[in-house]
């Protein structure tokens, strides 16, 4: 063993580091989920966990962007057709 605590193949004993630090590699599918994820254009619509611990994540989305009827139809979800005439009436 040399002086410098090093056996002379090239590891280093005190920092036990032989590895290069290297980043995961993504698939543009994976690079496609983040995205979806981050920006809200996916959203996670259900969680399976089975037995042998396997997941599923269902995730749902559009690439069309929601216009102001679609945003209005969105609000007005809960209120039924009726009540919807009624009010319109009353106006």
């Amino acid at each position: 063993m040399r002086k410098n605590g090093n056996s002379g193949n090239g590891k280093n004993k005190k920092n036990g580091k032989n590895k290069k630090n290297s980043l995961p590699q993504i698939s543009p599918q994976q690079i496609a989920v983040i995205v979806g994820l981050l920006t809200n254009a996916l959203e996670v619509e259900s969680v399976l966990i089975d037995r042998d611990q396997k997941i599923q994540i269902l995730l749902e989305g559009s690439l069309r962007k929601k216009t102001k009827a679609d945003k209005v139809a969105e609000v007005l979800d809960d209120i039924s057709v009726s009540d919807l005439i009624e009010a319109y009436i009353l106006r």
